[in-house]
């Protein structure tokens, strides 16, 4: 007869099981986004992400049931990515332009530093993962974008001509962009070309006060000599 685990001691093993269950998981995620980065979805094979990190077929094949599968969920975790940085940034930024500024170029460091995040882009730009199971992140980005310029505008810093959609959309264009700039030079200063934008694009989105704020605190974005 088997013997009967206490139940504190079932629960305290679960919560093991489950945590290493998590962890391999993520190790796959990261295998996968470093390969789909280098190589793209069609140059990526199973069998290449296995042969990372310690990452067993069979335990690829628990979490993930197709490239596909491995695809979408690389893409949707780049997408939570930027809900947890918009999450932190309005706390830590109660203004919601300064919280916007400060979100882009986050995302630039990202895509410098996290195989997560360029490959997600890239996976969005080669257009192989679009699925119903999976919202399209750059329709979800352009609604996040939204509510920070929706924020501005109560806070009454917007100027009154600006659409919030299309700025919203023009910002998700332009930090997509940053992936293709990556592309031909990966030594590239993703931050300096995000603020570039935004020193020609402020003018036209915040007011005056807005902007002559935002130049005192932050002086990349005055004017250069």
């Amino acid at each position: 007869m088997t013997p009967m685990l206490m139940p504190g001691l079932q629960y305290w093993i679960g919560a093991i099981m489950q945590e290493r269950a998590c962890q391999t998981r993520r190790e796959i995620l990261r295998a996968a986004a470093q390969t789909f980065d280098a190589h793209g979805y069609f140059g990526t094979r199973l069998q290449d992400i296995v042969a990372q990190r310690h990452v067993s077929k069979g335990a690829l094949y628990f979490h993930f049931q197709s490239k596909e599968g491995l695809a979408q969920a690389v893409v949707q975790e780049q997408y939570d990515m930027w809900v947890a940085l918009t999450s932190d940034l309005r706390a830590q930024y109660p203004r919601a332009v300064r919280g916007l500024l400060e979100l882009t170029w986050l995302v630039a460091r990202m895509m410098s530093d996290e195989a997560i995040a360029r490959a997600g882009i890239r996976l969005l730009l080669e257009r192989t993962v679009a699925s119903p199971e999976v919202p399209h992140p750059f329709q979800a980005w352009t609604s996040l974008i939204e509510e920070l310029l929706t924020e501005a505008r109560a806070q009454r810093e917007l100027l009154s001509s600006v659409d919030v959609g299309e700025a919203a959309r023009f910002v998700v264009i332009a930090l997509a962009g940053l992936h293709q700039v990556r592309e031909t030079d990966q030594d590239a200063d993703l931050r300096l070309y995000v603020t570039t934008i935004w020193r020609y694009a402020l003018p036209g989105l915040v007011t005056p006060a807005c902007l002559a704020d935002l130049r005192a605190a932050l002086p990349d974005l005055a004017d250069q000599p």
